[in-house]
């Protein structure tokens, strides 16, 4: 029974000093009898980051408000920052630096100039890094269209603005050899960005997001490289199309395409052939009539493309070409095209009323594109277009 009294009577002691410490305590933060705040901040805000957040509100015109403090990681670590007072109402816009990722509590106090310290406000923000970077999905292309005027259209698939995609950066190659880096402020639906003078594939693109509209900070995914599908005519061919243009005629209707190579076997109608007045401009191959006959003749051009898979097209107009002599489209590695008899030399080739045949390219390369064919006397083929597509 002794020691039991005397254990409360040494409990009764603690409790005494802590009780006069409390009031200690509380005397120094009275006037006059009442306790005294400061003014704590307005509208307070933890904005988002990359390995940071920023610290933002307003205070009221309070003067003696002097500094604010704010503690995170269970007030085991701090910044003291000071007031810059102006005599109005004062943003704060404070910038914490070298957090870890994931979500933390903050608490946030004033001090005033005589020591007082408002009331805790808490509030929880979340910082983002590289586990949110990695995970970041690209936004598809669903298709590419390729215009006369040189310029890639890209049409993107559609995505909620919860995805936090801003915007999409993209790096190509434009047709003054240099590489253009643009970067585009992301629409939620039917979005097609163009690129202009697109010289040809790849590209590469990343998205660009943020975690939340408010954050401080943008996220940046991997670069994606990308090779656009669709007819690339019009970036690696030149006068591909009626109506085709000549470089030399004849003033009555036989004539030499512009920018593509004709040999002197296609060359049957006095050392013209290949083009004919027809149509506002055709490609026109004709034996007979009062012309010679055709042993591989041939017209092509030479390009170099990017690796990948591609198609080679022509379109077959007015004819009475019935396969025999043999006429090919083909596609061949180099500055030239194979005679008809070694055909299987090349990236691929196939009939001209096949229409199209396949080829790939395993890095990038000089290739000619074009027909080769032989006609006896009494043959004639129109070709409307030839045409190159990227698979």
């Amino acid at each position: 029974m002794k020691n039991i009294n005397k254990t409360i009577g040494i409990l009764g002691l603690v409790l005494m000093i802590a009780a006069c410490q409390k009031q200690d305590d509380f005397e120094k933060f009275t006037e006059n009898g009442e306790v005294v705040y400061p003014a704590k901040i307005d509208s307070l805000r933890i904005l988002s980051g990359n390995g940071r957040v920023k610290v933002s509100g307003a205070l009221n015109p309070d003067p003696k408000v002097v500094r604010f403090r704010v503690f995170w990681n269970s007030k085991l670590d701090s910044v003291d920052v000071p007031v810059k007072r102006t005599g109005g109402k004062d943003s704060i816009n404070y910038i914490i630096s070298n957090l870890e990722e994931g979500p933390l509590s903050f608490e946030v106090r004033t001090y005033d100039s005589e020591g007082h310290i408002s009331v805790p406000m808490n509030v929880v923000g979340n910082v983002y890094g590289e586990r949110y970077r990695s995970a970041l999905n690209s936004r598809a292309i669903l298709s590419t269209e390729f215009n006369a005027q040189g310029e890639a259209r890209l049409r993107f698939q559609d995505i909620s603005a919860a995805s936090g995609t801003v915007g999409m950066q993209i790096r190509y190659k434009h047709t003054d050899n240099t590489t253009h880096d643009t970067v585009v402020v992301a629409q939620l639906k039917d979005q097609i960005v163009t690129l202009p003078k697109f010289k040809g594939n790849p590209i590469e693109y990343r998205i660009i997001n943020k975690p939340d509209p408010l954050s401080i900070d943008k996220f940046y995914s991997n670069y994606e490289t990308l090779s656009l599908k669709g007819e690339v005519s019009t970036i690696y061919l030149k006068n591909y199309m009626v109506p085709f243009k000549r470089s030399a005629y004849d003033n009555n209707r036989w004539g030499d395409l512009a920018d593509w190579v004709t040999n002197s076997a296609m060359k049957n109608h006095n050392g013209m052939g290949g083009y004919a007045s027809d149509n506002d401009g055709i490609i026109n191959i004709e034996a007979g009539w009062g012309s010679n006959a055709i042993n591989n003749g041939k017209i092509y051009q030479t390009i170099t493309l990017p690796p990948g898979k591609y198609s080679f097209a022509s379109e077959l107009s007015d004819n009475n070409y019935d396969g025999n002599p043999p006429a090919y489209i083909v596609a061949a590695a180099g500055t030239g095209i194979p005679n008809v008899d070694q055909l299987g030399t090349a990236l691929g080739s196939t009939a001209v009323k096949n229409n199209r045949f396949e080829f790939e390219l395993k890095e990038t390369m000089v290739v000619s594109v074009g027909m080769v064919l032989s006609f006896n006397t009494d043959h004639y083929m129109k070709i409307r277009s030839l045409r190159l597509y990227a698979l």
